[in-house]
C-alpha cells in the first residue's frame, strides 16, 4: 500500500512539474495586406460619391470658384469673371429642369436634363465633381496610380487609347472630400477651407429668360458709325460737263 501511495505521488508531482514550466507562444499577427494605390483611390471616390457640400475652391486661374453640391442631387458652380474676357461672373447649374447657365441674374436654359452643357459655354471647372468622379470607379481606366499622402496621381499608360477623363491630381481626405485637382485642360482648385453644409437643393441665382448664353471671350467691339462730318455734303453746283475736242 505504501509503495502504491510512493507511485502516485511521484506520479503527480511529475504532473504538475510539467505544467508548471509549459509556456504559450503568442503566435505573430500576419502582416496588414497592402493596398494598392488605386484601389485606395476607389474606396475614397466612393466615399466621395455619398458626399453633399457647399465649399470654395480657389482656381489657378484667377478667382475663387464657389461649388454648390445639394442633397437632392442637383448642382451649381459659380465661377467670377469667366464671361466676356473676365468681365461678367457666370454660374451654371443642373436641376431638374435642365442645364442652365446664369450670368447679371438672368438664367439661359443650355440642354435637356439628359443634355450636357455645350463646349462654348463650360467652364470646365465643374466636371471634377460632377462628371468624372464617377469614372474613376472604373478599375479598367487606362491610367496607372500612384499614391503620396492624399494625393493620386493618373498617369496615361503606354498604350495610347482616348481616356474618358483627363490625366492629373486628385486629393481627397479618407472621409471623401475633395481637397484639391490639378487638371491641365483647366488648371488646379485647390480646397480654402472646410466645407459648409449642403443646401437641400439648388436655386438658380436668376430669372429664367430666351436668350444666348455667355461666352468665355470678349465680345466683338461694333463697328464705328461715322459721324455727319466725316460724311461728304452733294455739291449744288452741276459738274462741269467734260470738254469735247474738236476735229479739224
Amino acid at each position: 500500500m505504501k509503495t502504491i501511495i510512493t507511485v502516485v505521488s511521484l506520479t503527480l508531482l511529475w504532473v504538475s512539474a510539467g505544467c508548471g514550466t509549459a509556456t504559450v507562444v503568442d503566435e505573430p499577427d500576419p502582416p496588414p495586406r497592402r493596398v494598392s494605390a488605386k484601389s485606395a483611390l476607389i474606396g475614397r471616390i466612393s466615399q466621395a460619391l455619398d458626399v453633399t457640400f457647399t465649399a470654395e475652391y480657389e482656381w489657378s486661374e484667377g478667382s475663387t470658384v464657389t461649388v454648390w453640391a445639394a442633397e437632392d442631387g442637383t448642382w451649381r458652380v459659380d465661377v467670377p469673371g469667366w464671361g466676356h474676357g473676365g468681365a461678367v461672373d457666370v454660374s451654371v447649374a443642373w436641376t431638374t429642369g435642365g442645364f442652365f447657365q446664369c450670368a447679371d441674374e438672368v438664367c439661359v436654359k443650355l440642354a435637356g436634363i439628359t443634355g450636357e452643357i455645350p463646349e462654348d459655354y463650360d467652364p470646365k471647372v465643374q466636371r471634377p465633381f460632377v462628371e468624372w468622379l464617377p469614372l474613376l470607379l472604373d478599375r479598367h481606366l487606362p491610367f496607372a496610380v500612384s499614391q503620396e499622402g492624399d494625393c493620386f496621381n493618373l498617369t496615361p499608360n503606354t498604350v495610347v487609347v482616348d481616356a474618358p477623363i483627363p490625366a492629373g491630381q486628385w486629393c481627397l481626405d479618407q472621409s471623401g472630400t475633395v481637397l484639391s485637382v490639378a487638371i491641365e485642360q483647366f488648371g488646379t482648385l485647390t480646397l480654402t477651407g472646410p466645407p459648409q453644409a449642403a443646401a437641400a437643393t439648388v436655386e438658380l441665382p436668376g430669372e429664367v429668360v430666351e436668350g444666348e448664353p455667355v461666352g468665355s471671350e470678349a465680345p466683338e467691339p461694333p463697328e464705328p458709325t461715322p459721324s455727319p462730318s466725316e460724311t461728304s455734303a452733294p455739291s449744288d453746283s452741276p459738274s462741269p460737263a467734260p470738254e469735247v475736242e474738236s476735229e479739224e
